[in-house]
């Protein structure tokens, strides 16, 4: 897999998701929550799913797939006697899972190239395309049903939809994704209060019992469920504390990275602190942030920045931008602001 890995991942759009690294579900997450910002352009969804996606893999289909890229004999031998060894594709095992990604990897360049579609998510058989018409998709599904049938020798699942956003959401990897907030799939939901009612009746230490929890907890984070965390796990609030933040001159306990470092790159503002003191002076911000999965925080004075931090209520983080630098006069001057 070290030889092969980066050769098929080479052919995987940014929008297929299952099994890659450094993608996955936060991925999907992080895409869906930009692009349904653009609300006219997402009002309508297409969601289907491929009928016994792994027994109905074609041997013949996955070979000529692999030749594209692969041409060492001996390596496709090897590869061949691993597909021939079972019906389609056995579930479970990691070759398996990149076979999965790889036969509908051609499929998803049509559809984003030829078909020329904005709006598209695949994780391993699960599709969802958002548009501004429903007529469109279900025009789309005509011909995608039709390629998947004689290209692939794949069947869609007689229980796909066509329905507007707003009023429905989108059920997709556990989430349920709607113009203005995600929350937890409602079946996740019941497990997570299930988990927390079983352990309500155990006597545990704090530790343990957010040991047990986290999982769950970690679904919850990642979506609109701050009331439901407090409700289940009977959280406090930090004013419950009495303490004041401002005080502590480690606001936000991770490294620091400076914003020229993060200049033209994609960020994941996580939260903001205004009105903080600096050896540079007061009322800077600083702004917590997750980029390359990693979590930083720089200091800035930067009026753009400043202005729209404040017109961005706390409830609506985290959210997706680009930091870029705008220089001004005919000397060293520069500001920075969010796209």
């Amino acid at each position: 897999m070290n030889v092969l890995e980066p050769i098929w991942v080479s052919i995987f759009i940014s929008n297929t998701y299952s099994c890659i690294k450094s993608r996955g579900i936060h991925k999907v997450l992080q895409h869906l929550k930009r692009d349904l910002k653009d609300i006219t352009e997402t009002r309508y969804c297409l969601k289907f799913d491929i009928r016994k996606y792994y027994p109905s893999v074609d041997h013949d289909v996955l070979k000529m797939i692999i030749r594209k890229k692969i041409k060492d004999d001996r390596l496709l031998s090897l590869l061949d006697n691993i597909i021939d060894s079972a019906p389609g594709i056995p579930i479970g095992n990691y070759l398996s899972q990149f076979f999965a990604n790889l036969y509908m990897a051609y499929f998803d360049h049509w559809v984003k190239e030829e078909l020329k579609v904005k709006y598209y998510y695949r994780y391993a058989d699960d599709v969802v395309i958002l548009a501004s018409d429903k007529s469109l998709l279900h025009e789309l599904f005509i011909v995608i049903n039709d390629y998947l049938s004689t290209e692939l020798n794949l069947k869609i699942k007689s229980n796909y939809q066509v329905f507007p956003v707003e009023s429905r959401g989108i059920d997709f990897v556990g989430y349920v994704f709607y113009h203005s907030h995600i929350l937890m799939r409602k079946s996740i939901k019941q497990n997570f209060c299930r988990k927390a009612a079983k352990l309500s009746k155990q006597t545990l230490s704090e530790k343990e019992y957010s040991k047990r929890i986290s999982p769950h907890l970690g679904w919850a984070n990642h979506c609109n469920s701050r009331h439901l965390i407090k409700k289940i796990c009977n959280m406090k609030k930090f004013s419950d504390f009495g303490i004041n933040s401002l005080q502590d001159k480690n606001i936000f306990a991770v490294p620091i990275i400076s914003i020229e470092e993060v200049t033209n790159r994609e960020i994941e503002v996580l939260d903001y602190e205004p009105g903080v003191r600096t050896k540079h002076g007061e009322d800077r911000y600083i702004v917590k942030i997750k980029i390359d999965n990693s979590e930083r925080k720089f200091f800035t004075n930067a009026a753009p920045i400043k202005e729209a931090l404040s017109k961005i209520s706390k409830s609506d983080l985290p959210f997706l931008t680009t930091v870029k630098q705008q220089r001004f006069g005919s000397g060293s001057g520069k500001t920075f602001y969010f796209t």
